[in-house]
């Protein structure tokens, strides 16, 4: 495992810890975390610096679509760039998708306690259908799918054929 792996893991626990007390992800560690993952890549010299940078504006972008649609929150963003920073490219398209497959599970299994995985298939479906808004938002820590996100991307990178067809 390399180093930004585990530097990965560590700041992805300390978030969703965080994030289950306070519903917040605080800037000061998202922007610790993205000058960290820049740091991690300078010895591989300024192109893997450029890399990462790179990767986390990409992630930003992408992630900045489900926060104005209301799916997530600014420090959710944050720190999924700072993490797309860690595994540079190509890793951080694995990483996205291993954060998402990691909220899918979370939803599911909160709305499955709550009573309301009816509900939450309900207006998945609607929303994938029409568009329509979601009424009922089931609010979710969602530095805890961003931690499990990250452990999978850690395991895949030291076991490959764990890894998730792309």
């Amino acid at each position: 495992m390399t180093v930004a792996t585990i530097v990965l893991i560590v700041i992805t626990c300390v978030a969703a810890t965080i994030d289950v007390r306070t519903r917040r992800i605080p800037n000061l560690l998202t922007g610790a975390a993205a000058i960290a993952a820049l740091a991690v890549h300078a010895p591989a010299g300024p192109v893997a610096v450029v890399t990462a940078l790179a990767a986390m504006i990409a992630a930003f972008a992408v992630a900045s679509l489900a926060f104005s649609a209301g799916w997530c929150g600014g420090g959710d963003v944050k720190l999924i760039a700072a993490c797309c920073g860690f595994a540079s490219f190509p890793g951080a398209i694995a990483l996205l998708l291993d954060v998402l497959v990691a909220g899918a599970v979370l939803a599911l299994v909160t709305a499955a306690a709550r009573g309301r995985l009816v509900a939450l298939v309900h207006g998945t479906l609607a929303l994938a259908a029409q568009g329509a808004r979601l009424e009922h938002v089931m609010l979710l820590p969602y530095g805890v799918a961003i931690a499990a996100g990250s452990a999978v991307y850690a395991v895949s990178t030291v076991v490959p054929s764990l890894r998730l067809p792309i």
